[in-house]
């Protein structure tokens, strides 16, 4: 009987498994649909903002220290991760997409890593590191945003790098997410049109400015910087959650079919006992006859 012990020991253990990633989908899916509301309706104001900067970059030659574009010689790029599992391969697909990028730039790279995730791996393979933060779903808010994205300015305003690009989870739907490599700066009107998007700037370039174009590129840029990090977290966070419910609920499905298996094999052990039984009294009973 100690194999039907062990058997219900483990279907048990099983169970309660199985009660914690039910929860865990629960809640994953809870923070998902607000994240998610968050991701999309940062999207309306993000494409906007790129449509009048890039309709000023279009009609201007602007001398703005952000869109000075020079020979890189050194580049930065800020990663964000994720500070815990439970999430998939997600994350892993993201920090090798990052890792791939740095290592075929064939030029000296820091790395802006955010999250536990990314930090380790980065730390593990001797990448440079410039800077890095943790526990991001705690603190990350604009005002958070606006202090990263004033220090990311700053350094590439004094040439201390000459290209910056932020690697982060872009959100599709729950069970799409896909890493995405996005030039932050130098700012050019390149790196501000959309896929199919190259002809839209033509039909733009109606709009009179009101300050002039330069005051109002002034304050534009920096506003798009700050959105774009901004943007990127959310996404970030969206996908983090959805792939955590997706893999959650695979862990539950997984345990329920274990729970089945294990279940069948108690069963025929208890038969197999039961028979076993029967036959020693058979045996028995014949023996005295």
């Amino acid at each position: 009987m100690s194999g039907l012990k062990e058997i219900r020991k483990r279907i048990s253990s099983v169970k309660n498994t199985q009660k914690i990633t039910k929860a865990m989908k629960m809640v994953s899916a809870a923070k998902l649909r607000r994240a998610q509301e968050r991701a999309q309706a940062s999207r309306p104001y993000a494409e906007e903002l790129q449509k009048i900067v890039r309709n000023i970059l279009a009609e201007h030659e602007l001398d703005s220290p952000l869109c000075h574009e020079r020979k890189v010689e050194k580049a930065l790029v800020v990663v964000i991760g994720a500070d815990r599992g439970l999430c998939g391969s997600l994350t892993s697909n993201l920090l090798k997409r990052a890792h791939k990028e740095i290592e075929s730039s064939g030029i000296s790279t820091e790395v802006f890593a955010f999250g536990k995730k990314a930090v380790n791996y980065f730390q593990k393979r001797s990448v440079p590191i410039f800077k890095k933060e943790v526990d991001l779903m705690k603190r990350v808010d604009f005002s958070f945003v606006k202090e990263i994205s004033s220090e990311l300015q700053s350094k590439f305003s004094s040439e201390a790098v000459d290209r910056i690009d932020v690697v982060y989870n872009e959100f599709f739907s729950p069970v799409v997410q896909k890493p995405r490599v996005e030039r932050l700066l130098p700012l050019s009107i390149e790196s501000q049109l959309e896929d199919g998007e190259e002809g839209l700037e033509s039909s733009l370039k109606s709009f009179k400015y009101e300050p002039e174009a330069k005051v109002l590129v002034r304050d534009l840029l920096p506003m798009l910087i700050d959105f774009q990090i901004y943007r990127a977290f959310l996404e970030s966070f969206a996908s983090e959650h959805a792939a955590r419910m997706a893999a959650m609920d695979s862990a539950s499905n997984n345990a329920r079919d274990m729970i089945g298996r294990l279940t069948l094999k108690k069963n025929r052990a208890r038969q197999a006992a039961i028979t076993k039984e029967l036959m020693e009294i058979i045996g028995g009973a014949e023996a005295i006859a």
